[in-house]
């Protein structure tokens, strides 16, 4: 009664209409009829109180949550103040509306603990009951309400929240609240600093999830915070996760994946360097990609160079199919510790005028929030070059190439297109390209030793020339594995080793499937079996 009523004589008009227990939402309605012989009834959750029992409200909207000052990840950050009746000196003359804005929902919440302490936070409450239930818990527990919005205030939502004027209100939204719709209170505004979780924000998540744990973290808060673009928000919830799922790392790709996944295929990284067959100036340059990848901190962050335009790093990998760029690609990102998403092109592009530009918004958006690869296999079908305008077909298609060199100029991580042509690639993309690497088909020696790599060491296998096989067939290493396969399941079919007869059968299949003319003499001193099937040429 002392928070709603300045002296005791006004109890008599307590449970009037504009009474402050009705305002408070402690005593129910009541009936319609004249007051005097209306009962007074209490909120159920009064009488908890009173009893001893402090079980929420059960009307409270989905997702409540208080928030006590300890909540706070990490110091409050660096904050704008506006307010339109001047400066506040105390917290005792602070205005009863705070308006924060920009951050992101944690950022928002860091700054309302600091100027408010303990809070009761809520989305919108939907209905007389949710509005009822959220004043009433915030007066019994004497704390101020945070309401996370996602657009302007209804006129409902403004009489609430100035009817309730005992209580201390904030609202909280990315972007700043018409003036038409805030409550015709005196009100404070706050600009929360940017989302993006900071080195403090890192080093306090770090010591509390991997404190004793023998798989303690190789990087350090600065290079989780400089290779991770995360927001606050979003490494709250990998805290959170991270006891549950093994580890910082575990919980950072669980959180990408169940944005990205749906757009595009994840490739766990499971070869290595001795999986790629290719010369050693090229393999160098590949090894260069992992290397900035790995001392980006060190050299942006700690020596100062300037990223130009982000510290991100991008690929271009060129050559005819089936000669390791997704292999290459594959091995970079397990060099790295990171997944791989190979974008598939043909369900990002879009006929209709914007969509190809949502649809890769939602790529380049869910890969940063993990420290993530992207794969653009055939790259040239949207980086390709941009026309002359002739129509307005022209026009959106060169506005889509401009939309993706705005994307890939703010991505933090690795981004590696590939292609068969390098000359298809728009010269705009060229200039932004760190590494650009040809995959030519593989010469002889190196044939032969894909072959020997493309028969697994538990494969039955006999009278094999490998020797042979490369110097008359002129494949790129993925036919070579797609023609050891094959030859498995022959040999498997026929009930015998992998021997030439099944790789002969094998290889006059690919030849087919490629669309090349399979004549006799190509294959040599096997010219005999060719047609004849691997059961026949035994």
């Amino acid at each position: 009664l002392q928070l709603l009523m300045t002296e005791p004589s006004h109890a008599a008009a307590a449970v009037g209409p504009g009474s402050g227990l009705r305002r408070a939402a402690l005593v129910l309605a009541p009936e319609a009829g004249p007051v005097g012989s209306a009962p007074l009834v209490p909120a159920p959750s009064v009488v908890w109180r009173l009893a001893g029992d402090r079980t929420p409200d059960p009307d409270l909207a989905p997702g409540w949550s208080r928030v006590p000052r300890a909540a706070a990840t990490a110091p409050a950050p660096t904050s704008v103040r506006t307010s339109p009746s001047g400066a506040r000196q105390s917290p005792a003359d602070r205005a009863p509306l705070l308006l924060v804005t920009g951050g992101d929902r944690s950022r928002r919440a860091q700054v309302a603990l600091d100027q408010c302490g303990p809070l009761l936070r809520s989305t919108l409450p939907q209905g007389p009951s949710e509005w009822d239930a959220v004043i009433r818990q915030a007066s019994l527990e004497r704390c101020a309400v945070l309401l996370d919005l996602e657009g302007a205030l209804s006129p409902d939502a403004r009489q609430r929240v100035e009817a309730a004027s005992h209580l201390t209100w904030v609202l909280a939204s990315q972007e700043e609240l018409p003036l038409d719709c805030l409550p015709r209170v005196p009100w404070e505004e706050v600009t929360a600093s940017r989302a993006q979780a900071t080195a403090a924000d890192w080093a306090q998540v770090l010591r509390a999830t991997e404190t004793g744990k023998p798989e303690a973290p190789t990087a350090t808060a600065e290079q989780y915070s400089y290779t991770h673009n995360i927001t606050a928000e979003q490494l709250e919830l990998v805290a959170a996760a991270a006891p549950g799922v093994g580890g910082i790392v575990p919980a950072l790709r669980r959180l990408a994946a169940g944005h990205i996944s749906a757009l595009a295929p994840r490739i766990r990284p499971a070869r290595t360097w001795e999986d790629l067959v290719l010369d050693e100036e090229r393999t160098e340059r590949l090894r260069e990609i992992v290397a900035r990848s790995l001392h980006k901190h060190t050299v942006f962050g700690e020596w100062g160079f300037q990223p130009a335009p982000s510290s991100g790093v991008v690929a271009l990998f060129s050559g005819p199919s089936g000669t390791g760029k997704t292999l290459a690609a594959e091995i970079i990102a397990g060099e790295l510790g990171i997944d791989l998403y190979k974008i598939d092109l043909s369900a990002l592009v879009s006929k209709w005028v914007g969509e190809t530009e949502k649809n890769l918004s939602a790529v380049f958006a869910a890969a940063e929030a993990s420290n993530v690869a992207l794969f653009f296999d055939e790259a040239d079908a949207i980086f390709g070059k941009r026309s002359e305008v002739s129509d307005a077909h022209d026009r959106y298609a060169n506005i889509e190439v401009a939309y993706l060199l705005q994307r890939l100029e703010r991505y933090e991580g690795v981004v590696i297109m590939a292609t068969n042509l390098a000359t298809n690639i728009d010269p705009a993309f060229l200039r932004r390209i760190h590494v650009s690497i040809d995959f030519p088909m593989p010469e002889e020696a190196e044939r032969e030793r894909i072959w020997a790599r493309s028969l697994p060491a538990g494969a039955p296998a006999s009278g094999l020339d490998l020797a042979l096989l490369a110097k008359l067939f002129k494949f790129s290493g993925g036919s070579i594995r797609n023609v050891a396969l094959t030859a498995g399941f022959i040999a498997a079919d026929a009930g015998t080793p992998i021997n030439m007869a099944c790789v002969v059968e094998a290889v006059q299949r690919e030849m087919r499937k490629l669309g090349r003319l399979v004549t006799a003499a190509d294959f040599g001193p096997f010219a005999h079996v060719v047609g004849r099937g691997a059961t026949t040429a035994q």
